[in-house]
């Protein structure tokens, strides 16, 4: 099974997850739309789309105050590379 976002960034947002008290689960999880893309449970590898710098409204992903946006994270990497041309951006 592929990585989803919340066991590579382990941020704990995840249902079940260590800061879900403190902080609620994030879009990531909760969304289940896009389950299956990119190889995803719900939106573990489309987060970025859900919870990150390309939604409009709001940016949910607590780890995207480290970095610039989304592009950039070590995460959308690995699914841009893992998924080679079935890559969902």
């Amino acid at each position: 099974m592929k990585d989803n976002c919340w066991d590579f960034m382990n941020c704990g947002r995840e249902i079940g997850g260590f800061a879900e008290d403190k902080l609620g689960n994030c879009a990531a999880i909760t969304y289940i739309s896009f389950n299956g893309t990119n190889g995803g449970f719900r939106s573990g590898r489309y987060c970025w789309y859900v919870a990150g710098s390309f939604q409009k409204e709001s940016h949910d992903c607590i780890c995207l105050s480290e970095i610039e946006d989304c592009s950039s994270c070590d995460f959308f990497k690995l699914v841009k590379k893992e998924e080679g041309e079935d890559f969902q951006s």
